[in-house]
């Protein structure tokens, strides 16, 4: 949901604020392309630059819907992250109960980086993170994070374990994901992918 994403130029959010080409939305353009059967959400903003018969747009709002303007009463941009516009999705179609895996900020004890990043994250202290907006999104649907080890403070949880029956087992980013993939991922400004 992220605006501008998709174009081949972009500014950084975070120091140093300077424009930088944008090589990872070649390789989504290309995951986009060879899923015709995936539905994707992206911002309108990004309509000049990417467009598929398997792409909605969206902008602000969901059309037929007061879940945007509901949340904006209370103060909260649902759209802002792609953690708040997935539940916001998710209760946008209906679904009742949604599993979060792989949002490892919800955790207690919580986790930075990405999960394409090297390594296994790092321990922060992230206890109030998305606490109103969590309390909000509660009043339509049951969350429930999937921890690898611990809890969470501020949703339901489960450990992956519990939940599948197996262990968790650790695999660094190149022994998941194609390297070409990886590649692209290193060029941008802060992510650590080698």
């Amino acid at each position: 949901m992220e605006t501008f994403w998709f174009y081949p130029l972009v500014q950084t959010y975070h120091p140093p604020i300077k424009k930088i080409r944008n090589h990872v939305q070649e390789r989504y353009r290309e995951v986009i392309k060879n899923n015709r059967d995936t539905e994707f959400f992206i911002n309108l903003s990004n309509y000049p630059v990417v467009w598929d018969k398997n792409v909605t747009y969206l902008f602000k709002d969901i059309p037929g819907s007061n879940l945007v303007q509901y949340f904006l009463s209370k103060g909260l941009n649902p759209f802002h992250g792609s953690l708040r516009a997935s539940i916001l999705m998710a209760i946008h179609f209906g679904f009742d109960h949604a599993f979060l895996v792989g949002y490892d900020y919800t955790h207690t004890p919580s986790r930075i980086l990405h999960w394409y990043e090297k390594g296994e994250g790092l321990i922060k202290d992230l206890s109030n993170y998305e606490k109103e907006f969590f309390d909000i999104a509660k009043e339509f649907i049951d969350l429930t994070t999937v921890t690898v080890e611990g809890g969470s403070d501020k949703l339901n949880y489960i450990s992956y374990k519990d939940l599948t029956g197996q262990e968790t087992s650790f695999k660094e980013n190149i022994d998941i994901i194609n390297m070409r993939y990886l590649k692209s991922l290193s060029t941008w400004h802060n992510y650590k992918i080698f």
